[in-house]
């Protein structure tokens, strides 16, 4: 059976004031259950949540001012459903 995937970025929000009252974990919950919901009425299907390291390149003028190459992390979700 071949499927056709969907990748797509997940970045929860939260307060300190979430974070002061514990309330942080729970509101990251609801908001990757919204998402996952939202795909699955269209008939996607989540195999994972991957990290990736995404390496930021330096412009010319960062470069002569010292700045050097970046890595950053980023969360995507992974769907997949039948084609």
């Amino acid at each position: 059976m071949e499927y056709q995937y969907k990748v797509v970025a997940f970045e929860a929000t939260v307060t300190t004031k979430d974070l002061r009252e514990g309330r942080a974990g729970s509101k990251v919950s609801a908001q990757l259950e919204i998402a996952l919901q939202e795909y699955a009425r269209e008939g996607w299907e989540m195999q994972g949540q991957y990290q990736f390291s995404v390496t930021v390149k330096a412009g010319c003028v960062e470069k002569l001012l010292g700045t050097k190459d970046e890595t950053i992390y980023i969360y995507q979700l992974v769907f997949k459903k039948p084609m």
